[in-house]
């Protein structure tokens, strides 16, 4: 079984940055470990009519930031 940790938010536009990502993942990693740990927005980039999340650009970047967070976190 896997966890999906939700490690950015899609309804903000500031990107969180790499070093806060990570640090959120690793206190996943300390309870179930590294192999069941998946790094995900909170829920998502869907559009939701009465609630707007983040434009592409913006989802864009922080999708980036989850993906620079994971390699560092396979660094060790």
């Amino acid at each position: 079984m896997r966890l999906g940790v939700g490690v950015v938010n899609q309804k903000r536009e500031d990107v969180e940055p790499v070093a806060d990502i990570v640090a959120r993942a690793r206190r996943a990693i300390d309870l179930v470990g590294a192999d069941r740990v998946l790094l995900t927005p909170d829920c998502g980039f869907a559009t939701f009519a009465d609630n707007p999340v983040a434009s592409a650009r913006v989802a864009e970047a922080k999708v980036r930031a989850i993906v620079e967070a994971a390699a560092e976190l396979r660094k060790g």
